[in-house]
């Protein structure tokens, strides 16, 4: 487990995706700034986060064996010993934030409320660390992106999707869930807000006009949540097409 930036005492609590409870628990303290490896053997969790530190203040594009070895506070070779290689180092980094993603148990609630909590806790633990998004999207599964990708699976599964549709739906999910990320990775690089519709936009595209008002009342839970009923109402549909014996693999 690994702590958040800046908290770096998160009080426990709960927040709610469409009815299932979403566990938020409090995360160990660190001493920032601070060599992790300083009068000790270094380990997994040292080395985890340091290289979180590298990220979220000078960005994970940063990160890199030798940035990973100046905030360790030793060589270059000696962080070639506990880390094989910048690729095997990303691996760590990625497992170490989905760690905590439980995967909902069926006895939460019906498969539409399992989904939208999973969602929300893989949504919550990328949120933690602003960009390491980038490396879980931009790179194969590890072993607990793969995890999670097979609680997805399952609840579609459960859900009464076959293979193909359920397979089908976890790649909107997860497309979704990326492009999301990118906006919102952005939207706080810019400052956290939307301009909204330009005051000097082109007069021939009327629609916009006619949203205009709206556009500055929409929020980032808004969209979260018109997706989430948007995905599960598309899935209860294609549901009762498979039922109907129009969609049938």
């Amino acid at each position: 487990m690994v702590a958040a930036p800046g908290d770096i005492n998160v009080s426990g609590g709960t927040s709610t995706c469409s009815g299932g409870e979403v566990a938020v628990r409090a995360r160990p303290a660190a001493v920032p700034g601070a060599p992790a490896g300083a009068g000790r053997a270094l380990g997994v969790d040292d080395i985890v986060a340091a290289a979180l530190r590298v990220g979220t203040t000078r960005g994970f594009e940063a990160l890199t064996m030798r940035a990973l070895a100046e905030e360790l506070g030793v060589s270059a070779m000696a962080a070639y010993h506990h880390v094989p290689n910048k690729d095997a180092l990303v691996n760590l980094v990625v497992d170490a934030v989905l760690a905590d993603v439980e995967i909902p148990p069926t006895d939460l609630g019906d498969w539409d409320v399992r989904l939208c909590t999973l969602r929300s806790r893989v949504s919550e633990a990328l949120g933690a660390w602003p960009g390491v998004d980038a490396l879980v999207f931009g790179r194969p599964p590890t072993a607990h992106g793969w995890r999670i990708m097979d609680g997805y699976l399952q609840i579609l599964l459960d859900a009464g999707l076959t293979p193909k549709n359920a397979l089908l739906g976890f790649n909107v999910l997860q497309d979704y869930g990326m492009a999301r990320s990118i906006i919102q990775r952005r939207m706080r690089a810019a400052g956290g807000a939307d301009g909204g519709v330009p005051s000097d936009r082109p007069a021939q595209w009327p629609a916009l006009g006619r949203v205009e008002q709206t556009w500055s009342q929409i929020h980032r839970s808004d969209v979260a949540a018109f997706a989430d009923a948007l995905i599960v109402e598309g899935l209860r549909a294609l549901l009762a097409r498979q039922h109907a014996g129009t969609d049938v693999e």
